[in-house]
């Protein structure tokens, strides 16, 4: 209680501080504005792990209410000095599972069964309710039928963004240490799943949409970013394990490496920092064994501790204007999107592809969505200029929930039973 108490106190005058400084140069005021994120998400991840939830919720939580959409303590502009070492801080988490994705723990039986029916399910279900509901959901009440149709294919679309990063994060969290590895394989696969299938949603807008609600060679946009991302992050993984490591370079310089470089990629060009990281750290697992333990090793001993700080500022870059006026449709989507996810699973039970136990609790570990889920905001943005800047709006706050919740319900899902994912669960 008494450091609880501490880092209150320190939150709080780091707040006061940085709110004296306003006239301050921008690099000043980020500095101090880094300063209060750091001790702010440290503070709100203790108290929520008092309340015996994971602590990467509270970070998240930390970053929203303190970014510029809540209460303003970092700024529009600090936010976007910022963006970069978020991108980067993200990049370090998505790597650490794409380790553990690569790692060769067993498969768990039928799980390309269950990615399937975890992909396909919530799509039919969201898209479906969308459709349903078009006369009175604000993105198409007034749209033609046709529009109507194209805005519920593509928040189908995004019900199958995943986030690795989070969910390693969280899994470090739990009881059961640091299981996870087909966990993580779902959540991976479903990220690049999520890219070509938005893709062609906007190429099937182009039969359905009406005259200029659609640019027509948008479906490219996520496509490229896809290749950049697979290129970028393959790269990195050459460079470090040809350069790197055979030169004895530290590993917490290959980390460094590895993150900034996937979020210059994200700033120079059209990649995903995330994807970049997870791609790199696949590709490290699969060329260089004795390396990646080395690596993971090494992270697991140093780099949870820079988990507040990362999701802190992933927090900050979150968009929630739409919360406001939305959050009744909003939380629509999130419930029948957890709702597929979790029919999907019983469906593939029925079917006697997978455990009872993977069926029942494996939909709680695929709630959480990040990085992926922006990426296609921003598409949105730009293919749908009539109403492109309503969806991302809607997608950010919708991600942004489920991101916070996601953890979570991971949680609760693993305290019903010791091992209620072990259908899903080898060592990361």
């Amino acid at each position: 209680m008494r450091t609880l108490g501490a880092l209150l106190v320190l939150a709080v005058a780091l707040a006061l501080l940085h709110h004296a400084s306003a006239g301050a140069p921008l690099a000043a005021r980020a500095t101090l504005g880094i300063g209060t994120l750091v001790v702010t998400a440290e503070l709100f991840g203790r108290l929520i792990a008092r309340w015996n939830w994971p602590r990467v919720s509270g970070y998240l939580a930390a970053g929203i209410l303190l970014g510029p959409q809540s209460l303003g303590f970092v700024r529009p502009d600090e936010a976007a000095t910022l963006g970069v070492l978020g991108d980067a801080g993200i990049a370090l988490f998505a790597l650490r599972a794409g380790l553990a994705v690569g790692g060769g723990s067993p498969a768990a039986p039928g799980r390309s069964r269950y990615l399937t029916a975890s992909v396909v399910v919530p799509f039919a279900f969201t898209a479906g309710a969308v459709y349903a509901l078009h006369l009175w959901f604000p993105l198409t009440v007034h749209q033609p039928q046709g529009d109507a149709v194209v805005v519920a294919l593509a928040l189908g679309a995004v019900t199958v963004v995943a986030a690795p990063s989070v969910t390693w994060v969280a899994l470090q969290d739990t009881p059961n240490g640091t299981a996870g590895g087909d966990l993580l394989w779902l959540h991976a696969t479903r990220d690049f799943v999520a890219i070509p299938l938005f893709a062609v949603t906007i190429l099937a807008a182009r039969f359905l949409a009406s005259a200029g609600a659609l640019q027509p060679a948008a479906f490219w946009a996520p496509l490229g970013s896809l290749a950049v991302s697979v290129v970028a992050g393959g790269l990195l993984a050459l460079l470090v394990s040809r350069f790197g490591m055979s030169l004895g370079v530290p590993p917490g310089a290959i980390w460094l490496i590895v993150a900034f470089g996937a979020a210059v990629a994200g700033l120079a060009g059209h990649a995903e920092a995330t994807l970049t990281a997870l791609v790199a750290g696949l590709a490290l697992a699969w060329r260089d064994a004795p390396g990646a333990d080395s690596l993971r090793r090494h992270f697991d001993a140093r780099g949870v501790a820079l988990a507040g700080v990362g999701f802190a500022l992933v927090g900050v870059g979150f968009d929630l204007s739409a919360l406001g006026a939305l959050w009744p449709w909003i939380l629509l989507l999130v419930a029948v999107r957890a709702a597929g996810l979790y029919w999907g699973g019983r469906w593939t039970a029925r079917e006697g592809l997978v455990t009872d136990v993977l069926a029942g609790r494996g939909w709680l570990g695929l709630i959480s969505q990040a990085g992926v889920g922006l990426l296609l905001a921003a598409a949105g943005r730009r293919a749908f200029p009539e109403w492109g800047v309503s969806f991302e709006a809607l997608v950010v706050a919708m991600v942004a929930v489920n991101a916070t919740i996601g953890p979570m319900c991971l949680r609760w899902g693993l305290a019903q039973r010791p091992s209620s994912l072990e259908g899903v669960s080898g060592a990361a």
